[in-house]
């Protein structure tokens, strides 16, 4: 009788855990479709996961709008106790199996451009100071590194869809505006917050992307809105761009990102409807479990993660940052 009454207790704490995790991850991804990709499993099990935890606590742990599922009161306290002990948690399973507290060894990242200088190196240099045995190399390339080939073990990209054969998860929706010099092109907001009508823009000079970054969406928008005629200076690169728009040479589509740090870029319209591109934080199935390759995960996917309002255009919290 005994053993069944403990049994049953730890499937309760079992289910209390795991409803906690769910709670977790609702609250990052902002919705249970979302919470049930990271997670692996259907929409309906989060739904009811979340109704069995705030009947437990008799609290109401989210509000459910049009645009997702908020935390209130309750849910925030909670959350924050949450990924403490998640926190903990992984500390205590390395342990548990053996692996480094301080993991060592070389591992090679990859990312973009735009991604490293104007958003990831502070965030390297944290890694780097959390881990100091660890030796990070960084590549910085446009074109996709194959992760099958060894090539690099970590990938910080951009895409619409995670890469086949590769796991990680989704840290933040990326978005993207039109953007000029403050001292230059204050006059064509005319007292509004954002330009409503593109036709304003239409005599003005452009920056953007040459043909060898075609596939990138803003140069396919460009060409679709017939804008492209109006771009007069082109770079392979859109750090190029960014600078080119810092002195004076015209407006360009930039990152939000890359915007919400520099005081001398103006948004005039940002961000821009059905733009949204994703950051995907990826390695390759064989080296998830390597002790320096998931520490390394775990770091850029939680530091990342607090600054997502910057790859999501958030004007409040990018005046903040300002």
């Amino acid at each position: 009788m005994v053993e069944n009454e403990n049994y049953l207790c730890m499937n309760e704490q079992g289910e209390y855990w795991r409803d906690l995790r769910t709670v977790l991850a609702v609250a990052q991804a902002g919705s249970l479709s979302g919470a049930a990709r990271q997670l692996g499993i259907s929409h309906a099990t989060v739904f009811r996961h979340i109704n069995h935890i705030e009947e437990r606590l008799e609290a109401k742990l989210f509000e459910r709008n049009r645009d997702g599922y908020v935390l209130t009161t309750a849910g925030e306290a909670l959350t924050r106790r949450i990924e403490q002990f998640d926190q903990d948690l992984v500390v205590l399973e390395r342990q548990i199996l053996g692996q480094e507290l301080q993991p060592r060894g070389l591992v090679r990242i990859t990312t973009t451009d735009t991604l490293l200088i104007n958003f990831l190196s502070p965030i390297f240099a944290d890694l780097q100071r959390a881990y100091p045995d660890i030796e990070l190399e960084i590549g910085c390339s446009n074109e996709l590194v194959n992760l099958n080939k060894r090539e690099a073990e970590i990938a910080i990209r951009p895409s619409k869809i995670s890469p086949d054969n590769m796991v990680g998860r989704k840290l933040a929706d990326i978005r993207v505006g039109i953007y000029g010099r403050v001292q230059d092109h204050q006059y064509l907001l005319d007292g509004a917050k954002e330009i409503e009508n593109l036709n304003k823009l239409r005599e003005i000079n452009w920056i953007g992307p040459d043909e060898s970054l075609a596939h990138l969406r803003i140069y396919k928008w460009l060409q679709n809105n017939d804008l492209y005629g109006q771009v007069k200076t082109r770079y392979n690169s859109l750090l190029a761009v960014a600078d080119a728009v810092r002195n004076g040479g015209g407006i360009a589509i930039l990152p939000c990102f890359m915007a919400a740090i520099d005081p001398t870029l103006l948004a005039l319209k940002a961000p821009l409807e059905g733009f949204d591109n994703e950051l995907w934080l990826l390695t390759h199935p064989d080296l998830r479990k390597v002790g320096r390759i998931r520490a390394c995960m775990d770091f850029l996917g939680t530091e990342i993660h607090k600054k997502r309002h910057l790859l999501e255009g958030n004007l409040k919290h990018a005046e903040d940052h300002r």
